[in-house]
C-alpha cells in the first residue's frame, strides 16, 4: 500500500442467505487525520425486511501488500441491545480496481458471517490518488 493515497470512503453491502441485508458506509471528512475520524452509518435488515437501528458500527480491515482488502471484522451496536455488539467477519473471494478522476477504487467480493448469518457481498475502498 506504500504509495497509495488515503482512503476517503469505504462501503459494504451484504446479502444474507436468509434474505436479510446489511449496508455500511464510512466517509473520511476532508482534512481529517486518520480513520478514527470517519463518519460511519449502517443499516441492518432482518430476513423479513424490517430495519434494525444500528447506533454505532466499527469496521476493521486487513489489507494485502497489493492494497486489496483481504479480511474485515465488524461490530454493530444495535439500538435495542446496547450491552453486546453483533460481531461479524468477511474474507476475500476476488477483487478488481476501478480508476476515477483523482480516485482509485478497490472493489472486493467477500464471503461474510455476522452472528452466524452467512452471506455474500462487496467491500469497496476508495482512495485519493497519492
Amino acid at each position: 500500500m506504500g504509495d497509495e493515497g488515503q482512503i476517503v470512503r469505504r462501503s459494504i453491502g451484504i446479502v444474507f442467505a436468509d434474505g436479510g441485508l446489511l449496508a455500511l458506509s464510512a466517509v473520511r471528512p476532508e482534512g481529517s487525520g486518520d480513520h478514527g475520524e470517519e463518519e460511519v452509518a449502517a443499516v441492518l435488515c432482518s430476513a423479513d425486511g424490517a430495519p434494525v437501528e444500528v447506533s454505532e458500527a466499527l469496521l476493521s480491515t486487513e489489507y494485502g501488500p497489493d492494497g486489496v482488502q483481504r479480511r474485515a471484522t465488524l461490530e454493530l451496536w444495535v439500538e435495542d441491545d446496547d450491552e453486546q455488539p453483533l460481531r461479524g467477519a468477511g474474507t476475500l473471494i476476488s477483487a478488481t480496481s476501478v480508476d476515477h478522476s483523482g480516485l482509485r477504487g478497490r472493489i472486493a467480493f467477500f464471503r461474510w458471517s455476522v452472528e452466524g448469518r452467512e452471506g455474500l457481498g462487496h467491500y469497496e475502498a476508495i482512495r485519493a490518488d497519492g
